[in-house]
């Protein structure tokens, strides 16, 4: 069966930017979106595919202006490579934890990072910084399904409502989700969030349990959960500011 191609690169043309065109099956609208990683990323739904979004980008051209402003020193950060992200400190907003990095140079031919009192070690060949990279984000993820996945299960327990199982993610935009089927993911950067906008997040997720849309049941249900839902929800607008960038997949 072939592959159904999800994305395709649009160069600059006349007065319109450069941009990712990306195909969702979710997607029920077309949507933009600026990140430092990708830049402009106009996503359509498959259903529209074919869709020239010229009009959409003429009519947002001040909003996309604005986006890429904001991210700009973010993207600059992440395209100037691997070294210049490397971190000398990792903290966690969302648990109060905080180390002091430290890199080791050891014979190994691979690199690894490990909690060691207050440090986090990364040793082994740490003169290739994508390595190093590579290994920290590992890292990461270990220590996000340690710290989320029992959040998640508290707060389970404390609203009753029940999931049928729970991962940790690196998604690029998405601060988590619940499928149909009961299934809840959790992006792993809501470490470096505020632990109430972390507890907030779990809380919208499992709120899906009960209803598996944005409908006007669901915000009442998330009221319930979160009495400071809405305002938590304009917090998260931004969320993505405080997520160092080497930490971002």
């Amino acid at each position: 069966m072939p592959t159904r191609k999800r994305e395709t690169h649009v160069p600059a043309e006349d007065d319109l930017p450069s941009y990712t065109l990306r195909l969702s099956d979710r997607a029920r609208r077309v949507r933009l979106t600026v990140t430092p990683r990708d830049g402009l990323v106009v996503v359509v739904p498959r259903a529209m595919r074919g869709l020239d979004p010229s009009r959409v980008l003429h009519d947002r051209r001040d909003w996309i202006t604005n986006a890429h402003a904001h991210v700009a020193e973010r993207r600059e950060a992440l395209l100037a490579g691997a070294d210049a992200l490397l971190p000398n400190d990792v903290a966690f907003p969302a648990t109060g934890e905080r180390w002091g990095v430290e890199y080791r140079s050891t014979s190994a031919a691979t690199v690894r990072a490990r909690i060691s009192g207050e440090l986090l070690v990364v040793r082994g060949a740490i003169d290739d910084a994508d390595a190093c990279l590579a290994a920290l984000r590992r890292w990461l993820h270990r220590a996000a399904t340690e710290r989320l996945l029992p959040r998640l299960a508290e707060e389970s327990a404390r609203t009753g409502l029940v999931y049928r199982s729970a991962a940790v993610r690196g998604q690029r935009s998405r601060w988590g989700s619940c499928s149909s089927g009961g299934s809840i993911s959790l992006n792993r950067c809501l470490l470096f969030l505020p632990p109430e906008l972390m507890r907030a997040i779990i809380l919208h997720e499992l709120a899906h349990l009960r209803h598996a849309n944005h409908s006007k049941a669901f915000w009442r249900e998330l009221a319930t959960l979160d009495p400071h839902a809405a305002a938590h929800r304009k917090a998260v607008a931004h969320a993505w500011d405080v997520v160092p960038p080497w930490a971002e997949p």
